[in-house]
């Protein structure tokens, strides 16, 4: 619970969804809780989904339709007519043991690599220990630092022979370091400067390869299929055994980019401008987002770095797949496992890899997403 407040025959929620796949669950589970344990004065439920501190969704209940509708064959779809949803204006309103937080985490990892024409096959494991840390509200700190327990990664002979700059084809003398790597160690502060505009500003070491700072704008109404965003950043790159110095080389890169939910779970988005090694262009990529939670989806990057220079592959493109850990466990976890498969890793179309992206964030709990997975609100 993010905030708790009651304002005459209404009680607004706040809740932060740390639990469920569906962010639907999380509200139905909400909505339950309340009626069974409010004053019967209370007539109105309130509930207002929060990420990173930003109010993302208000959904407003009547308790007489929870009441109603609990045994009913087909009582979730006849809820969601029924129930309003909002884009909430304004900060929300945490309650005073809700700041500061801390959490911390040690799990297992596994890194992949495939299509090596020495191995086609190589992957690590190991332990990763992470945290996060939030003072006060929109305020995030977080950091990540990998321990290699077994594996062959590092045992890749290829050296790139890219004539671009070297900022994705060296990956496999990251993979070489040894000893602890910091994979990440950053502050965000994710605001809220309109109705339908969300904002993040992100400082630090922002993936294994590079550091710097990253800011980014995302509109994206409630109710709306459509979103852009822009976003902006001057990075470094990291040394080899990604602690905590730099390279030489450093870069300003950032896109412009279009997001469109086409309807029954398809997903597209269309990113322009200027890549990792100066090159400039745009990326087109296309998902397919199941019920389960699944998602597989395919992309492709054309730049104004001819195929000649590009190299083998002739330009960037590739496969992501996205599983929830809910469905390997069989029980309630938000937490999903992604991984892109390239053919080949070259210099051309890199973009940069940071953690917290708006879109993702804030899809999951607008109203489109939300009817997507309603069927899980009595669950």
């Amino acid at each position: 619970m993010h905030g708790f407040k009651r304002h005459g025959a209404a009680l607004r929620v706040e809740i932060e969804n740390q639990t469920y796949l569906h962010a639907a669950q999380a509200i139905g589970r909400t909505a339950r809780v309340l009626s069974r344990n409010m004053p019967s004065e209370i007539k109105t439920f309130e509930i207002v989904l929060v990420a990173s501190g930003m109010p993302v969704s208000e959904v407003r209940i009547r308790r007489e339709d929870m009441q109603e509708l609990e045994h009913e064959l087909d009582g979730s779809w006849k809820s969601f007519n029924r129930v309003r949803f909002s884009c909430p204006e304004g900060e929300t309103e945490p309650s005073s043991d809700r700041y500061p937080h801390f959490e911390w985490s040690l799990k297992p990892y596994l890194t992949p690599s495939l299509f090596d024409p020495d191995n086609p096959l190589r992957a690590d494991l190991g332990a990763e220990l992470s945290a996060r840390f939030e003072p006060r509200q929109g305020l995030v700190f977080s950091g990540g630092v990998r321990q290699k327990i077994i594996g062959n990664l590092d045992e890749a002979t290829r050296v790139s022979d890219s004539v671009l700059p070297h900022v994705r084809s060296d990956f496999s003398l990251y993979d070489k370091a040894k000893g602890p790597k910091v994979t990440h160690l950053t502050a965000a502060y994710y605001f809220k400067p309109a109705r339908d505009i969300y904002g993040r500003v992100t400082a630090g070491y922002l993936e294994r390869m590079y550091g710097g700072l990253s800011t980014e704008l995302l509109w994206k109404p409630n109710a709306s299929p459509f979103a852009v965003g822009v976003e902006a950043n001057y990075v470094k790159q990291r040394d080899f055994d990604q602690a905590f110095g730099f390279r030489d080389y450093d870069v300003v890169t950032g896109h412009v980019s279009g997001y469109w939910d086409m309807g029954n779970g398809f997903h597209s988005q269309l990113d322009v401008g200027r890549y990792l090694a100066g090159d400039w262009g745009a990326t087109f990529t296309l998902d397919r987002e199941f019920k389960n939670g699944w998602r597989i989806g395919a992309f492709a990057t054309l730049t104004d770095v001819p195929f000649s220079e590009f190299g083998e592959g002739s330009f960037d493109k590739g496969i992501r797949l996205t599983i929830p850990i809910s469905w390997i466990t069989g029980e309630a976890n938000n937490t999903l496992y992604s991984t892109t498969i390239r053919p080949i890793t070259r210099d051309g179309g890199a973009r940069l890899n940071v953690g917290g992206r708006l879109y993702e964030k804030i899809r999951p709990m607008h109203k489109k997403s939300l009817q997507d997975g309603w069927g899980k609100f009595w669950r």
